[in-house]
């Protein structure tokens, strides 16, 4: 059967045909794909920025935290402030600045940390 495929020019054909039924299925993939899908997951319901909140609570000095996590449109994470009772000794802010840069991957410039009132 390949034979008479070969023999009798179609080949071009055949292949012409392959090559356009390809494009067409990559186009239709590529158009029916929603956005999101091709995204990492942003956790929206904020059970990452909790855990985080939990860790950075357990370094000795630092008392109570809270975070806000800020990522691109890639989903990374570009920018964290967090605020702590704990945030004005320099000793306790560094560290807090350390851990979150070192879990996220991003500079300590990325990270301020802010001294948190505390409740009465």
């Amino acid at each position: 059967m390949f034979e008479k495929i070969v023999s009798k020019g179609s080949l071009g054909k055949l292949i012409t045909i392959l090559l356009i039924a390809s494009v067409a299925i990559l186009a239709l993939s590529i158009l029916t794909d929603s956005k999101d899908g091709r995204k990492q997951i942003i956790d929206s319901d904020g059970g990452d920025e909790e855990r985080l909140c939990s860790i950075l609570s357990g370094i000795k000095g630092a008392g109570d935290v809270d975070v806000i996590v800020k990522y691109d449109d890639d989903c990374k994470v570009v920018g964290v402030i967090v605020s702590a009772e704990g945030g004005e000794n320099p000793i306790v802010a560094n560290k807090l600045t350390n851990g979150v840069s070192t879990l996220y991957n991003i500079p300590v410039s990325s990270v301020i940390v802010f001294e948190k009132e505390q409740e009465e």
